[in-house]
């Protein structure tokens, strides 16, 4: 290995061992919900986000309402807040509560005003807001529905890093036709499990399906790394076959996400073919950045070794996130 490569693949090392590299696939969700409380004009508004993003700052209450208690608890790595409300109103169709938590997505829950109402929520300006004053869930545009989960596809995508791993893995493993080809399968891969896992016709235990994630980017590194050195031929039939089942397996870890953003029963079909549309184009966006680094780089002779030292370092990585997740479900 060259000193380049070396000094390429030492810096990745160090980026996997920051603190950060121990959230893999980081879709951070928020649960909401409302209810009346025991007197006349009180409620319970409980909110459960992620440890990791869940600060002490104040939230933003409607016009007329005041906080008069507030618990914090944890379990399974998740902040479980509780807030009682006292309002010298009824809730206006505009009320909202804004919550302070950096979270991606959530749900929100509610029958104080005599309608269920269940909606997903997509975070405004860095946070969620809640509508509270909504009176009911009524059916949504197709154009809602798409800006949406259109929105929340792609960020899954960019913002879930084992499954960039993986595509990263893609892109350093094949070329033109056959690199689209096996992107492609992967898409199918993910898009039929998904839908099968968002419908509940397969259900999948989450921990040893986010393990079994991080495995396939192991593998993945190891079989570009060993094409690379000329440890074996390229066989396109068997990489095609190998990315489709991983496909079908990163497919449950976006079912994940989805299945946490509220979708109601008549929305199901449009929201998941609007979050796959999503997903699919978070990946061509990576892939295209990833051909256009590596272009770059042959011009400085550094393609070669950028490349090798990428796959040691995504090895690494998915190395650690596979340990630490084994670990976290053994444990649990």
């Amino acid at each position: 290995m060259s000193w380049r490569t070396r000094s390429a693949a030492l810096l990745l090392g160090c980026a996997a061992l920051a603190p950060q590299a121990a959230m893999a696939d980081i879709f951070l969700s928020g649960d909401y919900a409302l209810t009346r409380g025991e007197e006349p004009g009180e409620y319970e508004f409980t909110a459960a986000v992620p440890e990791t993003v869940a600060s002490s700052s104040p939230l933003v209450w409607p016009d007329g309402c005041r906080q008069t208690g507030m618990t914090r608890h944890s379990a399974g790595g998740r902040a479980q807040f509780g807030f009682t409300l006292r309002c010298n109103r009824q809730f206006r169709p505009s009320d909202t509560i804004r919550t302070p938590w950096k979270v991606d997505g959530g749900r929100f829950v509610s029958n104080v005003l005599g309608v269920q109402v269940d909606r997903a929520l997509s975070p405004e300006s860095g946070a969620i807001v809640v509508p509270v004053g909504e009176t009911a869930a009524g059916p949504r545009s197709l154009g809602a529905l798409a800006a949406e989960f259109l929105d929340q596809g792609l960020w899954h995508i960019l913002m879930g890093w084992d499954h960039l791993a993986f595509v990263l893995c893609l892109a350093l493993l094949a070329r033109g036709r056959q690199l689209v080809t096996l992107v492609s399968c992967f898409t199918l891969g993910h898009s039929i499990s998904l839908g099968l896992a968002f419908f509940d016709v397969i259900r999948a235990p989450v921990p040893p399906v986010e393990a079994a994630i991080a495995l396939s980017i192991v593998f993945m590194a190891r079989e570009a790394l060993v094409l690379a050195r000329g440890g074996q031929v390229f066989s396109f039939p068997r990489q095609l076959t190998v990315i489709s089942l991983f496909g079908l397996l990163h497919g449950l870890g976006f079912a994940t996400a989805l299945g946490e953003l509220g979708v109601r029963e008549g929305e199901k079909l449009a929201s998941l073919a609007f979050f796959n549309l999503g997903v699919e184009i978070g990946q061509l966006l990576f892939v295209s950045a990833v051909l256009a680094s590596l272009a770059l780089l042959r011009t400085v002779s550094l393609a070669a070794p950028a490349r090798t030292a990428a796959l040691y370092g995504v090895g690494a990585v998915g190395s650690f996130w596979m340990f630490e997740r084994v670990a976290g479900f053994v444990t649990a």
